[in-house]
């Protein structure tokens, strides 16, 4: 028994696909907009967006790229990088901290854990250190 041959669009689900990510239909955003009170997107954004923060001109957006485009453009800008000879870390000289400072200050995992991006808790943690020893150090 022969198989018929499958092509692309027998394994696109472009129905659930798109109900998930493309958003409303044009019919469902009008029953939204109308239980709203408004006949359109820009007259739903005029009535809640304040007008000391609402943009008066359309945005210079120009055509979307492909990807290689994008990578292309990113390489031209990172090729305009200039690298230099890094200096951190000359000078250091070898100390001794005592072990309840170091564990207790420095290593201190509330200050670096990960379950924030951006790790405030490493500046808490300076500044913490700078409070308690204001001192050290000199």
């Amino acid at each position: 028994m022969l198989q018929k041959k499958r092509t692309l669009a027998d394994l696109q689900n472009s129905a659930e696909f798109i109900a998930r990510h493309i958003g409303p239909s044009p019919e469902d955003q009008q029953q939204m907009l109308s239980q709203l009170g408004c006949n359109s997107l820009q007259e739903l954004t005029a009535q809640v967006v304040p007008k000391a923060i609402a943009m008066a001109e359309s945005l210079d957006i120009v055509d979307g790229c492909t990807e290689a485009q994008a990578l292309a453009e990113l390489r031209v800008m990172a090729n305009q990088n200039k690298v230099f000879k890094s200096f951190i870390g000359q000078g250091y000289y070898g100390t001794v901290t005592p072990n309840i400072i170091q564990r207790n200050i420095l290593e201190n995992p509330a200050w670096y854990t990960a379950y924030t991006p951006y790790q405030p808790e490493i500046s808490q943690g300076r500044l913490e250190a700078l409070i308690n020893f204001p001192n050290h150090g000199q």
